[in-house]
């Protein structure tokens, strides 16, 4: 059974990212988005948070993929469900990560080294083969 996933952030990030997703690979039923906005009340955030969890009673396990770490919705995962045995919370939201997290199923701890892999990897850079790399200039071009 797949994997249940909370993704959370600041603004509109989480269903920002999730809309990309949902482009390429259509709606996903192991899905809750919880954002926290500029006003939001940390009480509510965390009831809501708790909502969403009980929520998705019918998966096995939880992931929690938050936008920083460090920040409130990170943070207020951590205190609200992080302590369950069911869940992780994970932070490094991105469109591979969350894609990553939504197919993800069987071992928990296994999937969530699986979607911190795939995060980091999907962070590159550009580099222009035909770019010139002897930058040498003394005796002319």
């Amino acid at each position: 059974m797949a994997n249940a996933v909370i993704a959370t952030s600041h603004a509109s990030l989480a269903s920002g990212v999730y809309s990309a997703v949902k482009m390429i690979a259509g709606e996903f039923e192991n899905l809750k988005i919880q954002e926290f906005k500029e006003n939001d009340n940390l009480d509510e955030f965390d009831q809501k948070l708790k909502e969403n969890y009980k929520s998705l009673k019918d998966y096995e396990n939880v992931i929690v993929l938050a936008d920083l770490a460090g920040g409130t919705p990170f943070n207020r995962a951590v205190m609200t469900l992080g302590d369950l045995p069911n869940v992780r919370v994970i932070a490094g939201l991105n469109f591979a990560s969350l894609y990553q997290a939504l197919n993800s199923s069987g071992n928990l701890d296994d999937s969530v080294e699986e979607i911190i892999n795939i995060g980091r990897e999907s962070v590159i850079q550009y580099k222009n083969e035909n770019e010139i790399e002897d930058d040498n200039f003394e005796d002319g071009i």
